[in-house]
């Protein structure tokens, strides 16, 4: 029996039922003209044709029209194992009287009855394979249920567990689902939400609001878009939230349905405006500290100039170095603090002079600078001049007394390297920070390198630190704008 059910479920179970169909409308189509007809008459020949091929033409349609009936398919050889059987027990049947007592006509009792009898097991077969569809259908049907309830646990648990509030509304802006974040954030209890209208809680005008989500998530494809707005609490609260909203499948008639992720920003939100207003309240701060030490500066430097420096010449060049210094502070500290606001306009600036000039200013006797560089740029010569020189006393500070330095060209830009011992690659993302330095010292303020960075985003160069061929430190330039480049 096993063996025979494994031979059948390697077998289309409907090609076997419209074989053995086919075999039965041959059997009556041949076997008048065989010598088996003997001396029956024409009208007996006939009948027994049309008995054997109406079961036939039964089993050929039965067995073509079976794959689109409701049938599962592995259940047509228990409708072949019936229209077998029933061949078998009818053989069996005529064998018992064949020899208990004598047939008539074996012959057509046996082209007949066992027709007939195939025909019979088909309808048996057929019936008891869909009586266990029904069953094998309604038990895939109860494990499906159970597993979407098993994943409607998970996501239940899952939409409870995240701290942010999560919502769906259908397509009026009535909430069929909310979380207890979203419940307590609003300050209602969960029945009092479902089925309210969103306006409920959302400040403001809700059509205009729900109109826009509904034509994004209409246009868009299939991603999340972000909104912001206002909530007012149940205790007549105001809250800034940031939503994220997306549109759930179609359910038939039960609509579109939307969900939504809601953050509470109101702190976010309230510390940047914090952060701004100081910002703004340092950029003012830094503009009256630069105005009002522009002034003494200027005229401290303008009295330099007349100090007898045959008296005390090493006191008049400390006195002038620094208030010099204290001019480059004031340009590094606006620049910082103000970005390009503190930047005036560009003109042509050649970078060997304005390497040279830096050079020039800066308190290093035993070390060298070779300018390698050849071009003009487009930029504030002052600054450019300050950045060179904040580049160099780097190198000065960190390199040694006798450092070498090197100004070259880059096929964007320039570089400025030294032969000094580098900068690890942890920390050259932290030396651009303001306030950042190993020299304070020796009066360090981690300004210079901070001025660079800012300098070269102001002009939209790209800053980059690397090291040189020596394996000192190597800031290159690339992206800057030339003078033919504007021109």
């Amino acid at each position: 029996m096993k063996a025979e059910s494994r031979v059948l479920s390697r077998v289309d179970g409907w090609r076997v039922i419209v074989a053995l169909g086919g075999l039965y409308l041959t059997l009556a189509a041949g076997w008048p003209f065989t010598p088996l007809v003997g001396e029956r008459t024409l009208n007996e020949v006939l009948m027994i044709s049309v008995l054997t091929a109406v079961p036939g033409l039964v089993l050929l349609y039965s067995g073509y029209r079976l794959p689109g009936s409701d049938i599962r398919p592995d259940l047509f050889a228990t409708i072949v194992r019936w229209c077998l059987g029933s061949v078998g027990v009818m053989l069996g049947v005529l064998l018992f009287i064949e020899l208990a007592a004598e047939l008539n006509d074996p012959i057509a009792n046996l082209f007949i009855l066992t027709a007939f009898a195939s025909v019979a097991g088909l309808g048996m077969g057929i019936h008891d394979a869909r009586a266990r569809t029904r069953a094998l259908n309604a038990e895939e049907r109860r494990r499906e249920a159970e597993r979407y309830s098993q994943e409607l646990e998970r996501y239940e648990t899952i939409v409870e567990t995240v701290n942010d509030g999560i919502y769906v509304v259908d397509e009026n802006d009535r909430f069929k689902l909310v979380n207890e974040a979203y419940a307590e954030m609003v300050g209602y209890d969960r029945e009092e939400l479902l089925g309210a209208h969103a306006s409920l809680v959302v400040e403001g005008d809700v059509d205009r609001f729900s109109d826009e989500i509904h034509r994004d998530v209409a246009a868009g494809d299939g991603e999340t878009d972000t909104y912001e707005g206002t909530l007012e609490t149940a205790s007549g609260e105001t809250i800034e939230v940031e939503a994220t909203v997306a549109g759930l499948p179609d359910q038939g008639d039960a609509g579109h349905d939307f969900v939504g992720v809601v953050r509470d920003v109101t702190e976010r939100n309230e510390r940047e405006l914090r952060l701004e207003r100081q910002n703004e309240r340092l950029d003012s701060f830094a503009s009256m500290v630069a105005h009002e030490l522009r002034n003494p500066v200027m005229i401290g430097q303008m009295y330099c100039h007349e100090l007898p420096a045959d008296a005390a010449p090493e006191a008049v060049d400390h006195v002038t170095e620094s208030f010099d210094r204290i001019e480059d502070i004031i340009e590094a500290m606006l620049v910082v603090t103000q970005g390009s606001e503190a930047v005036s306009e560009s003109t042509s600036v050649p970078l060997a002079d304005a390497a040279r000039s830096a050079w020039e200013k800066v308190d290093a006797p035993d070390a060298t600078l070779e300018v390698l560089v050849d071009g003009t740029i487009r930029a504030d010569e002052t600054y450019v001049e300050h950045l060179f020189r904040n580049l160099f006393e780097n190198a000065v500070d960190h390199g040694g007394a006798n450092v070498a330095i090197t100004v070259g060209e880059l096929p964007t830009g320039f570089y400025v390297e030294d032969d000094g011992p580098g900068i690890p690659a942890d920390d050259r993302e932290t030396v651009f920070e303001v306030g950042y330095t190993t020299a304070a010292s020796h009066g360090g303020m981690g300004l210079g390198l901070a001025f660079v960075d800012e300098l070269a985003g102001v002009y939209e160069w790209t800053c980059a630190v690397t090291d040189s061929d020596v394996g000192g430190a190597r800031f290159e330039f690339t992206n800057v704008r030339t003078r033919s480049a504007v021109e």
